[in-house]
């Protein structure tokens, strides 16, 4: 009876942590597993006490390494605005201010754009990037030379 308890709370923690914006009930969830195993030859006490120990160990050693992994994979990568200001970036789709559409790459990273002019300008053509408005670039085409 033991067994079946602590592996259906353990799985329920499992689980309800994949909707939870945290990463906490996951370790409470891997005390559960080893109450369960325990649950195999020691009385309920013990039981618990295992759960205690195992899940706070977990939280206190573990929790903070897996916060800098998930934090390092998932956040954006920070730029100063005043770092692309003034770069030359190429255009991926044509830039055309009527069909409210245009991207352009710079430094690896894709921006929406639009000409100072609103002219067009075409792939694989270069600008230069004039200043940032929110999340789209205000550029000026390349002249030929």
């Amino acid at each position: 009876m033991d067994l079946i308890f602590w592996i259906f709370l353990g799985a329920l923690m499992c689980v309800t942590e994949i909707f939870m914006p945290t990463f906490f009930l996951f370790w409470f969830g891997l005390g559960s597993f080893a109450a369960a195993i325990t649950s195999l030859f020691a009385d309920l006490m013990i039981q618990i006490i295992v759960f205690i120990v195992v899940s706070a160990i977990l939280v206190i050693f573990t929790r903070p390494l897996a916060l800098k992994v998930l934090q390092r994979k998932d956040s954006p990568r920070k730029i100063s605005i005043d770092e692309i200001v003034g770069e030359k970036a190429l255009v991926i789709e044509t830039i055309d201010f009527e069909k409210n559409r245009g991207k352009v790459k710079v430094n690896g990273d894709i921006w929406r754009a639009v000409t100072e002019d609103n002219s067009i300008v075409n792939i694989n053509e270069y600008v230069t990037i004039l200043k940032v408005d929110g999340t789209k670039l205000i550029v000026r085409k390349e002249e030929k030379k």
